[in-house]
């Protein structure tokens, strides 16, 4: 789905260098673990038995994984030519060799459309998007339609993005002397970021800005805050040293995670899919 001639965007390419390590780095991390258990049981709250999904951003496969174990037929999509090929590996070691996994660059979803109906993946039945693959996209606008086209009306979405303003987040970077990136959520247009060599810029909508640049496609349902309590990946890997105390966190994210939703270290945004037409 990627044509040499059309170089990855920064972002992508800054996750294609760090896919060999990428589960090495992450897969350890408690407070990593922690929202994304979050994230899993509303996925399996919302998705009916068996359903098919398209996974947006879906990375080394961890999420898709977990999914199919449960029954669901996933497509894994994601950008990074080398994320794709440790997914396919991931998931034929676990007995999941016929699921699709496609090199799809998010702002280049309009391309896999055509793809998807030659698979004949759709309609798909429900999409997610988990730690914030979207907030690397500057226009969410481009997502809109395609995604639309790829889903049947009334199948839902759940996106987690970066939240716009994690207490948590701010403390840590403040206690390291980094004002800078302690506030960076608080800016209106990009924030710099940076993953081994390459740099690349990171976006933090608000939810209502990402309802409106998914209408009229999409409405919202609901939203709840992942790592209220719990804190982000900066705080590891100390954090990680404390397991019952993140337990402990962890339970009480899930009583907070609708009253406090905007206060996450990431927020899951459920949408469905409207009526509208996408042709």
């Amino acid at each position: 789905m990627v044509s040499p001639s059309d170089p990855l965007p920064p972002a992508v390419r800054a996750f294609d260098e760090t896919a060999p390590r990428f589960d090495e780095r992450f897969g350890e991390w408690r407070s990593v673990a922690a929202q994304r258990d979050a994230v899993r049981r509303y996925l399996l709250s919302v998705f009916p038995p068996g359903a098919r999904l398209l996974e947006l951003g879906g990375g080394t496969g961890e999420d898709a994984r977990f999914m199919l174990e449960r029954g669901f037929r996933v497509a894994l999509t994601d950008g990074s030519p080398r994320m794709v090929a440790h997914a396919r590996a991931k998931l034929a070691r676990a007995g999941h060799s016929d699921a699709p996994v496609e090199e799809v660059v998010l702002e280049r979803l309009d391309a896999f459309v055509a793809r998807a109906r030659e698979l004949g993946l759709v309609p798909f039945d429900g999409a997610y998007s988990n730690f914030a693959a979207l907030n690397c996209v500057a226009d969410l606008r481009v997502l809109a339609r395609p995604l639309a086209g790829l889903l049947r009306p009334g199948a839902r979405c759940a996106l987690v993005m970066f939240g716009r303003a994690s207490p948590a987040e701010v403390l840590i970077e403040l206690v390291r002397g980094r004002p800078r990136a302690a506030l960076r959520r608080f800016r209106r247009g990009s924030a710099p970021a940076r993953i081994g060599r390459e740099h690349f810029e990171v976006w933090y909508p608000s939810a209502a800005e990402v309802a409106r640049a998914l209408a009229p496609w999409f409405r919202p349902r609901a939203r709840r805050g992942i790592g209220i309590l719990v804190p982000p990946s900066a705080a590891e890997p100390f954090a990680s040293r404390f397991p019952r105390a993140l337990a402990a966190l962890a339970a009480g994210d899930r009583l907070l995670s609708a009253p406090l939703a905007g206060l996450g270290d990431h927020v899951l945004l459920d949408f469905e899919r409207t009526d509208a037409s996408a042709d």
